[in-house]
């Protein structure tokens, strides 16, 4: 039986999150909203990112951080482990390239292996 299930993340910066969908080749839609699942069944959610399988994806700001709440039996183009990972290391990306620009640092180089990325920088003179 499908349901809706919440995934707790520590991804606290919408501008970030919107940033690693958009590096993930994903497309989303933001608002007031309501993530379809299984059997017209909905829960809110701030951000949705729909799937093929015609289900949604959703990300709902908890207070502190986004949670994502998805019916997960239904989304058969996205396997969730995948996906949860690959969110989290863009995320993670993001927020630490933004930081470090800030300070005055520039990107190097970049290698991507292994599902690891690896960063070279250098502050910028």
């Amino acid at each position: 039986m499908s349901h809706f299930t919440k995934v707790q993340t520590k991804i606290t910066e919408l501008l970030f999150l919107k940033k690693a969908i958009s590096d993930m080749d994903l497309a989303y839609e933001e608002g007031n909203l309501k993530a379809k699942g299984w059997l017209w069944k909905r829960a809110k959610a701030d951000l949705i990112i729909p799937t093929k399988s015609g289900y949604d994806i959703g990300f709902k700001f908890n207070g502190k951080s986004y949670d994502v709440v998805a019916d997960w039996d239904s989304i058969s183009d996205v396997d969730q482990e995948s996906f949860i990972s690959e969110l989290n290391q863009r995320y993670a990306y993001n927020v630490v390239s933004d930081t470090l620009a800030q300070q005055g640092f520039m990107i190097m180089e970049e290698k991507n292996q292994d599902g690891k990325i690896k960063m070279t920088m250098r502050k910028a003179s």
